[in-house]
């Protein structure tokens, strides 16, 4: 507990209004907070307690619904919750059968009483969920996550009173800002302190703090905490929908969907676990004697707000943007979390294009020509996977960036994502941070395949203008006649006009000096002639796996030269390696029905800042070739 948390109860009990469990109920908070308390000593003093009893075991029940076998006996709650569950459990029975009724006339301690155990029960089904974490200890959370507000208006009934009485929906960091004025803190500290002094764990205590206000509070966005924070508000904010009045419900109905969608709930999703909660709900109620009141359907109440506008919230972030703009799809099939990925793009200044599926995606694709695609992976219809993979079979379309965004945490799902041509992907709930830092990314590859289409063109302009007459000499002047690849006169003179490129682009230029291995054994043992198709089977493969701007040539003999125009060391490398792995994936077919296996060495050089030249660059990849070699083959190698 903080020094400041000590000093506000220190204050609040000297008045001996401040609202404790009592009896039979303090005693079971007393003992178990005593290491040396046992099991059957808590059955026992709880047992004492006919009523208390009868109440922690039908609870219990409540909360433990989905197991196999019902509670029946107070040790069977011990076992089954815990001892620190169970604490907690009979902490917040004892409040409520305690404090239904309180000083401050203004304060409505029955429905604040039902917001509190709605909320509870909300946030339960939702940790449930999402399975953040253990729902009966987040069901106390809720249901305390008030605890101020009842002890100020129990400690402090008049004055608390006049401030309720100024307006009764006033906004919350105004009444914030009156309690602190009145009273030195507010009542968010108040229920922390509270909390901290009945021994909750400190992650509980932030949680009541920073719940009712999460746009403020200092919680690392992203993290666990912060989930569980936007999961307790949004229970909140359920509860009070659910016993608002008319004006109170469609005013928060819009918002409800909206901080619904940042928790990565859709709509369809919190309409059914509001009707689960419904029916739970009449137990709790039931049980501790608040008398029943009806719930309102969040289905009829969406289907009622359905043509007014959005009223998205926009989360705390840095909405800035890079001064290249995109033009973008959005593809999600939830209105909520639709429109808040609109609002957030637009903010960032791109332009927004709207599809509710993959099928309608796809015939704005032809005619709006996005530079990135932001789409939902499960959709009706089609969905994101479908999506992407229909995509990426017309060449046209394979430029194009796609972000899948999905509350799916598997590996092995993730990678099902990339392998269908997915180039990046969001987590739900989405944080501003992360989205805008993953915005950013897919900007800068937009804009990077933008300036490599240009100078595409430029080559292709440069290109037509060769004679005709010419071409098909100078193709077969600089093609090997075995491969079918340029030859070591093409290689040369094409590496000679990428050089000069360099020059006056500032560019970068990598080679791969690329050898077969073990290639005089192969003729040896075999012949030449499966020597040559050996050959053939390298180029081949080396032809089909090389990126599109790499130029793949016949160097000489077993030898090739793979030409990586705009390409630094690093990204060669991992050609080279692309290129080695995909030949050791191939075997010789031989005449007599087996296979041998091929393998390549590689070599790799990058064009220096420095003097440089052609011949250098030339001479430090057959080095590193022959490096590559004397290390064992099967390997590329670099060095500076």
């Amino acid at each position: 507990m903080t020094s400041n948390q000590k000093n506000i109860l220190a204050k609040l009990k000297l008045s001996g209004r401040l609202p404790t469990p009592k009896g039979v109920a303090l005693e079971v908070i007393n003992l178990t907070q005593r290491e040396n308390a046992s099991n059957q000593d808590i059955v026992r003093l709880i047992s004492a307690d006919p009523a208390l009893s009868m109440r922690v075991i039908k609870a219990a029940n409540v909360l433990l619904s989905s197991s196999s076998r019902p509670i029946v006996t107070i040790s069977d709650a011990v076992t089954v919750l815990g001892v620190r569950a169970l604490r907690q459990l009979v902490l917040g029975i004892a409040l409520i059968v305690d404090y239904q009724h309180g000083p401050c006339k203004q304060f409505n301690y029955l429905h604040f009483w039902a917001h509190s155990l709605l909320t509870g029960i909300y946030v339960r089904h939702l940790a449930a969920l999402s399975r953040l974490a253990a729902a009966e200890e987040v069901f106390v959370i809720g249901l305390l996550g008030g605890i101020g507000q009842l002890a100020m208006a129990t400690v402090y009934p008049a004055e608390f009173g006049n401030m309720l009485s100024d307006s009764e929906l006033q906004p919350l960091d105004e009444l914030y800002r009156k309690e602190r004025e009145q009273f030195g803190f507010e009542q968010a500290e108040l229920s922390a302190a509270i909390l901290a002094d009945m021994n909750f764990p400190t992650i509980f205590q932030t949680l009541i703090h920073d719940y009712p206000q999460p746009e403020v509070s200092r919680v690392v966005e992203g993290s666990r905490e912060w989930k569980l924070m936007n999961m307790l508000h949004l229970a909140s904010l359920m509860a009070e929908v659910s016993l608002g009045t008319p004006a109170v419900r469609n005013k928060l109905a819009r918002k409800l969907r909206s901080d619904a969608a940042l928790a990565a709930l859709e709509e369809e999703t919190l309409v059914k676990v509001a009707d689960e909660c419904a029916r739970e709900w009449m137990e709790w109620s039931t049980l501790l004697n608040m008398g029943a009141r009806h719930l309102h359907s969040f289905a009829e109440l969406f289907d009622y707000v359905d043509n007014e506008p959005e009223e998205i919230v926009m989360p705390q972030g840095d909405y800035s943007s890079h001064d290249y703009k995109m033009r973008v799809l959005v593809v999600e099939d939830d209105r909520a979390m639709r429109t808040l990925m609109e609002k957030m793009l637009l903010a960032a200044g791109h332009q927004v294009v709207i599809a509710s599926n993959g099928v309608e995606a796809l015939r704005l694709i032809e005619k709006e020509r996005p530079q990135l695609i932001v789409t939902d992976w499960i959709m009706p219809q089609m969905d994101g996977l479908s999506l992407c993979r229909e995509l990426r079979s017309k060449p046209e379309n394979r430029s194009i960036y796609v972000i899948i965004v999905t509350s799916e945490e598997s590996a092995d799902k993730l990678v099902e994502a990339f392998e269908v041509g997915a180039d990046d992907y969001l987590h739900k709930p989405l944080t501003p941070k992360i989205f805008f830092a993953r915005l950013r990314a897919a900007q800068r590859v937009v804009e990077l395949q933008e300036e490599i289409a240009f100078d595409r063109e430029q080559l292709l302009r440069f290109s037509s203008e060769l004679s005709a007459a010419n071409e098909r000499l100078q193709a077969q002047a600089l093609s090997d006649a075995l491969t079918g690849l340029p030859n070591r006169r093409f290689a040369m003179e094409r590496l000679e006009q990428e050089w000069a490129l360099t020059k006056r682009g500032d560019r970068t230029l990598s080679c791969l000096m690329v050898d077969v291995d073990h290639f005089k054994s192969i003729n040896d043992q075999y012949g030449h002639q499966v020597g040559d198709e050996a050959l053939k089977l390298v180029a081949d493969t080396l032809r089909r796996a090389a990126r599109t701007q790499d130029v793949v040539c016949r160097y000489g003999g077993e030898e090739f030269l793979v030409i990586c125009p705009d390409t630094d060391a690093q990204a060669a490398v991992q050609c080279a390696e692309r290129l080695r792995t995909h030949v050791a994936a191939q075997g010789l077919r031989l005449q007599n029905g087996g296979e041998h296996k091929m393998t390549v060495s590689v070599g790799v050089a990058e064009k220096s800042q420095s003097s440089d030249t052609l011949e250098a660059l030339l001479i430090r990849a057959d080095n590193n070739l022959y490096a590559a070699k004397d290390a064992g083959r099967n390997r590329t190698v670099v060095t500076s």
